[in-house]
């Protein structure tokens, strides 16, 4: 073998190197990403537990969140300040949750479950008005989505928002 040879023979090795390291840093990168989605995820759901508890461990709070999905005008001032508080809140992170998942950030199935959510609750006749009233605050994009596509559904016979009075077509 003479240097001419070891020097290809060198160069086949560094190529394999190369490709070798390439497909170390794509598994490293897809870890990585896996790990962006599950992290996301977690946040997303957290959120979501974070303001279920908030009116779970409030009953007053949750009897105004009913009264304020059934007739947002019907409420007091005070009562619709805490309605808009409490709205802005599950909004914020309904926002949130709908930019990771275009993000491809969660996964259709998780996402499906809280887009049902939020459109049970912006579907109701209090949701209705609130979006209306507040829509323009929210960034654009989740806002047409909002108004254009999950408030023209039509809802689950089943859909109760917070599980107080019906907004679905009842089948008889």
């Amino acid at each position: 073998m003479n240097l001419n040879d070891l020097a290809n023979l060198g160069q086949i090795i560094g190529a394999l190197a190369v490709v070798i390291s390439l497909i170390y840093v794509a598994m490293q990168i897809r870890q990585n990403t896996n790990a962006i989605r599950s992290a996301a995820a977690q946040v997303v759901h957290e959120h979501f537990a974070s303001w279920y508890h908030l009116l779970a461990n409030d009953a007053e709070l949750s009897q105004i969140a009913v009264n304020g999905l059934r007739d947002y005008f019907s409420l007091s001032e005070t009562e619709k300040a805490r309605f808009i508080a409490m709205f802005m809140a599950f909004l914020s992170y309904s926002q949130n949750a709908f930019l990771k998942w275009r993000e491809k950030m969660l996964e259709p199935p998780l996402w499906m479950g809280w887009e049902l959510l939020i459109m049970n609750l912006v579907s109701s006749p209090g949701g209705k008005t609130f979006s209306k009233d507040r829509g323009y605050m929210f960034g654009d994009e989740f806002r047409q989505y909002v108004e254009n596509d999950l408030m023209k559904r039509t809802p689950h016979p089943d859909a109760k928002p917070m599980g107080a009075f019906s907004i679905g077509p009842r089948a008889e």
